[in-house]
């Protein structure tokens, strides 16, 4: 038996693994071509593989090839200077007073 050429919405959520609406809210926003048959959607099958190319080709970014097991730095970014306290909690001496009712 042959592929269909046009699929059901619920046909290409099932592919691509996500609800039904998902695919409704891509033909809404034209990420995905679709044709209105009645009150439904029918998506052709190569407009569903184009969708897919461009999906493989946009997750080939830095990101996501980066081994996860291999950081490129070895610690955490400071987000206070030196001369700051970093917290309430260390005894630095240098924090400003609280503020006391007159």
């Amino acid at each position: 038996m042959t592929e269909p050429k046009l699929l059901t919405v619920p046909q290409v959520a099932a592919e691509f693994q996500v609800t039904a609406q998902t695919i409704r809210n891509w033909i809404d926003h034209g990420t995905l071509p679709a044709v209105r048959v009645g009150r439904a959607f029918r998506v052709k099958r190569q407009d569903v593989e184009a969708l897919l190319e461009r999906a493989s080709a946009d997750s080939t970014s830095l990101a996501t090839r980066r081994d996860l097991w291999q950081p490129t730095t070895t610690t955490l970014p400071h987000r206070h200077t030196a001369d700051q306290p970093r917290s309430i909690w260390d005894d630095t001496g240098d924090l400003p007073p609280a503020n006391k009712p007159a």
